[in-house]
């Protein structure tokens, strides 16, 4: 044998050997929806690549939408190792469209990430494909198809969320002292923001009520915001947060709340929502939102106002004589 017939099972084998696990066909999945199947295969002439996925589909960095057409088969212009990792170039018909480039890197548990290239959005998990099992589809245009991501919940963060609540149940609550925790917290894990080390539904979820408890405007804001990011990362529970921080933060410049989750008792007044436009959002939005509805409001404002007349009755009793 010639060495210009070894060479390129030598190259193969080194591409192969470069990132051992990747060769095989993969399979993404967005719920239990196949949408994408990668092949990266051996051949004399070193790896080859392919990309099976749909004919059009969008993608907002969360979700897949508007998926159609047939599977189409789009094979790679370059694989070539970058690191522990394995790159994929795969042209784009469209005139004047950019190159799709993948990174596939092997993780522990025998799934490999496909990192897309050029713009900041988690990576897609592949598992290796069963072979006669795992096709394409079936999809509908009209569905939403998201990764399942396991995103790490921070031990620390779930630490200082339970004692921020630890301290709102407990009776006759001294403000003297949870004032100043209630900054220790809120620093704290303002620290945990800026070092990326939230990432789950819980963790964003936790953080927001830690800001609902802050002292202004931006505090409030900033807890509206991670309250979102957490809805948008699988915590249902977070859209009732999401309510209360926009209803806060709206009174806190000086506008009314919408919702009509804040009640408050001036000193000397009754138990109030003002101010509160209740016209513009509807029952219906309110219930989407986790909102109770304006009745079931005013019976929580009615039922907090005889709460304060009961304890000014009892105060009143044990107040001695002059």
């Amino acid at each position: 044998m010639t060495m210009s017939m070894i060479l390129p099972f030598l190259v193969a084998a080194l591409s192969v050997s470069a990132v051992p696990c990747a060769d095989g066909d993969w399979i993404f999945k967005a719920g239990d929806t196949s949408l994408f199947r990668f092949g990266v295969h051996a051949s004399p002439q070193g790896l080859k690549a392919t990309w099976d996925r749909p004919q059009d589909f969008d993608f907002d960095k969360e979700n897949f939408t508007n998926v159609t057409g047939p599977v189409i088969r789009r094979t790679a212009i370059k694989v070539q190792p970058v690191g522990d990792d394995l790159e994929l170039t795969f042209d784009d018909p469209r005139p004047g469209a950019t190159p799709d480039i993948f990174r596939l890197h092997c993780l522990a548990d025998g799934q490999v990430s496909a990192m897309y290239q050029g713009v900041a959005f988690e990576p897609f998990l592949l598992g290796r494909a069963v072979p006669g099992k795992d096709t394409l589809g079936p999809w509908t245009a009209g569905g939403i198809y998201r990764q399942k991501m396991d995103y790490p919940t921070n031990a620390e963060m779930s630490a200082i969320f339970k004692a921020d609540q630890d301290d709102r149940r407990r009776p006759n609550i001294d403000w003297s002292v949870v004032g100043p925790a209630d900054a220790k917290r809120k620093a704290r894990t303002q620290e945990l923001l800026d070092a990326g080390a939230l990432h789950s539904g819980d963790d964003f979820y936790h953080a927001a009520f830690l800001f609902q408890h802050g002292d202004g405007p931006g505090d409030y804001l900033k807890a509206h915001l991670l309250a979102m990011i957490a809805a948008a990362r699988g915590k249902p529970k977070a859209v009732w947060i999401a309510s209360a921080t926009l209803d806060r933060y709206l009174q806190s410049i000086g506008k009314p709340q919408v919702l009509g989750t804040q009640y408050s008792i001036p000193r000397g007044g009754a138990v109030t929502q003002e101010p509160y436009d209740k016209a513009l959002v509807s029952d219906a939005l309110r219930q989407a939102l986790r909102v109770p509805s304006l009745a079931e409001q005013d019976k929580r404002r009615q039922a907090l106002a005889d709460e304060v007349a009961a304890e000014a009755k009892a105060q009143t009793a044990v107040s001695p004589k002059p």
